[in-house]
């Protein structure tokens, strides 16, 4: 049987055959519309649907995404767009109405000419997720012909200088105004303008996740390719760092240390921060769960103390990198888990901190206590991620199944904390 008298087999069945005349709609309409709605009447195509296109379906109805679907074809064993699979299924092309005004459908048009030219000038032009990008560009981007240069040369400009490889960390941060002035005018980043738009989409295909649909999204992805997107929302929980200056910055730290208060640092705290921070060789720990730094500040442990609150904000990796960059000795403690896991790695990697109580014994010995005292721990969900400081560590992770949270060996920690690590 041939690939395609397969594919046919495959995806030419009832429960599938309103996705392809919907998707067909769609992208036969004048405009090209982003997404399509898609009706579910029975659980067997709730099920089909799904698993062709990525995701589990609910309800009587969806919104499909055109691009989406397209992504997951491409990706299929079949490896075919949609407008391919449409003409295999349907047996005649997609007479799209961009392709009957005259404009060519195959991609040497001008909106790729311009946008390769453009991005040809920053050496970007062979990245791999230009492609498809330039394709959802010209077929869903809104980009007037009025504005296809300036958007061109606009996101060139800040696509060379973000970090376009999926899971990696950022080493230089900016900032999104910043970036917007070197594109041309210090609001053409702001949410909704079409050269956030159309930039925040060429990340989201070079880091291969979904396009973001609200501000959280947004700020996450901005954040994933080194952008803050101001210098005061984003904060860094500390308590006790012995800071070196005598000026009145560092004084109002200590004095919130004497008074037995912790400090949210904001990027704008960083700026007006002296250069140098603390004394080389400084041990400052650095934690997940601010429920381990609260203990601490309880217990009147001294022991410097940084807490990522989850995820590292970019106010947080700016201070790790200024307190490595004076010569502070850090080790991170995380939850075991696979956030905790991709998070140890990234500083691991790219920062130098060094593990704390992160081992595999320290993990074996974890999950043997809380079995002995007769502790429920969470099932341990999510994606396995290597840990390259102990490779043991994962594949026992894995095997065990369960996740260990911070707050689970509190008393542990604060013992080393208490004897300084």
């Amino acid at each position: 049987m041939s690939d395609v008298e397969e594919m046919r087999a495959a995806w030419d069945v009832p429960e599938l055959r309103g996705l392809w005349e919907q998707a067909r709609r769609a992208l036969e309409a004048s405009g090209r519309p982003p997404t399509f709605r898609l009706e579910l009447p029975d659980e067997e195509t709730r099920r089909t649907v799904g698993e062709l296109y990525g995701r589990p379906m609910w309800g009587q109805g969806t919104r499909i995404n055109v691009s989406k679907l397209d992504k997951a074809l491409r990706e299929s064993r079949f490896g075919v767009g949609l407008e391919e699979a449409l003409e295999i299924l349907h047996g005649r092309p997609v007479n799209s109405r961009e392709s009957s005004s005259g404009a060519p459908a195959d991609g040497h048009d001008r909106v790729t000419e311009v946008f390769t030219s453009a991005l040809a000038a920053q050496g970007l032009a062979d990245a791999p997720w230009v492609e498809p990008w330039i394709r959802w560009i010209r077929h869903y981007g809104r980009v007037a012909e009025q504005d296809l240069e300036p958007v061109a040369a606009g996101a060139a400009a800040v696509l060379s200088r973000v970090v376009l490889t999926a899971g990696a960390a950022p080493r230089k941060w900016h900032s999104r105004a910043e970036l917007a002035t070197a594109a041309g005018g210090a609001h053409l980043l702001d949410s909704g303008t079409t050269l956030s738009r159309v930039v925040l989409r060429a990340v989201a295909v070079a880091h291969d996740v979904e396009p973001p649909n609200n501000e959280r999204e947004r700020r996450a992805l901005w954040e994933a390719c080194g952008v803050s997107l101001d210098a005061v929302s984003a904060t860094v929980l500390c308590w006790a760092l012995p800071l070196v200056d005598g000026g009145g910055w560092a004084a109002a730290i200590r004095e919130r240390t004497e008074l037995g208060l912790p400090v949210h640092l904001t990027g704008l705290d960083l700026r007006a921060a002296p250069e140098r921070l603390v004394e080389p060789g400084t041990v400052v720990a650095v934690c997940e769960n601010p429920r381990v730094l609260e203990a601490a500040v309880e217990s009147g442990i001294r022991h410097p103390l940084v807490c990522l609150s989850g995820r590292p904000s970019t106010t947080a990796v700016e201070l790790l990198d200024r307190l490595s960059a004076d010569g502070a000795v850090l080790h991170y403690h995380g939850d075991f888990d696979w956030a905790g896991m991709a998070t140890m790695r990234s500083l691991w990697t790219h920062r130098t901190i060094t593990p704390w109580r992160m081992s595999a014994a320290d993990y074996r010995a974890a999950v043997d206590r809380a079995s002995a005292e007769r502790i429920d721990l969470p099932i341990l969900d999510g994606t396995p991620v290597d840990t390259p400081w102990d490779p043991d560590l994962a594949e026992l992770m894995s095997t065990a199944g369960r996740a260990v949270e911070e707050e689970t060996v509190l008393g542990e920690l604060l013992v080393e904390l208490r004897a300084g690590l």
